[in-house]
């Protein structure tokens, strides 16, 4: 995987050098939930939004998926229909553990449907995945940037796409789609362009009704004037738990003949036993 320049800061390109950019630089201000970030940290955040390679980014920070609230407007059309009032609420904590009153698998949003006197009648799940990334920390970059204006050439990384998605978000769904799944409500998961490219191919079924799982896949490109990122409309895939679970726990499975090559080839260096 190539090395990724770091895109956005606090919410702007990195070669936006507007006043607006630089007041939320100073004030480590997040423009997509209008508060302070806190990511790594409520003192010394580090608020990077996006890594990429030129005019298209891949985003590290879930907060980023909130610009205009598109997400939310997105997965109620596709769970509830058009034309529909809803509210997104965050950090619904879903299981709870016998005997006692804590709560576990936190859902990142869930979705309401609202009746004409703003009541709740029906609901759907919302999860968010940014990448990770691996390999030196950026922060001295980070923070040399803030200092300078300037970005330096160790201001890059590598997207961990498979980390990412097996051992993050892959266990988070085992806790949390079963329920809904149970329930028959609709589960959307939320991740860019290249974190859905790079995951193992899933089965796809076609029309929302049979899905139990609906990604939304949104890209993020340069805009026209050259300064800023932004949303893109997204690419929706229909899919069932199940393969979801075969894809994301297992990979790809070898032939039982290859299983037994492997084998054969390392019974020399193996201590045998007799039944």
């Amino acid at each position: 995987m190539a090395q990724l320049k770091i895109c956005e800061i606090f919410g702007h390109d990195v070669a936006d050098a507007s006043p607006s950019a630089e007041k939320d630089r100073q004030r480590k201000w997040c423009p997509f939930r209008n508060s302070k970030c806190t990511k790594g940290g409520i003192e010394t955040p580090l608020g990077i939004c996006s890594f990429g390679s030129g005019s298209e980014a891949t985003t590290v920070c879930p907060v980023r998926f909130l610009e205009g609230g598109r997400i939310f407007v997105d997965a109620g059309r596709i769970a509830f229909g058009p034309g529909k009032k809803i509210v997104a609420m965050p950090e619904l904590r879903l299981l709870r553990i016998p005997g006692t009153t804590q709560r576990v698998g936190k859902i990142d949003f869930v979705i309401a449907l609202l009746d004409d006197d703003g009541k709740p009648i029906d609901f759907a799940a919302l999860e968010v995945q940014s990448v990770y990334i691996s390999g030196k920390s950026v922060r001295p970059a980070f923070n040399e940037f803030l200092e300078t204006g300037n970005m330096p050439a160790s201001g890059s990384a590598r997207a961990d796409f498979r980390s990412s998605a097996q051992k993050r978000l892959m266990p988070q769904l085992s806790l949390k789609v079963p329920v809904f799944r149970r329930w028959g409500k609709k589960f959307f998961v939320v991740v860019d362009a290249p974190f859905f490219q790079a995951m193992p191919q899933i089965r796809h079924v076609g029309g929302r009704d049979n899905s139990e799982i609906t990604w939304l896949v949104y890209s993020f490109s340069r805009l026209p004037s050259g300064a800023g990122y932004s949303i893109s409309e997204p690419k929706v895939f229909f899919t069932l738990w199940d393969d979801v679970l075969t894809a994301l726990r297992e990979g790809e499975a070898p032939q039982q003949d290859d299983v037994l090559r492997e084998i054969g080839a390392r019974v020399p260096s193996l201590r045998a036993y007799r039944t």
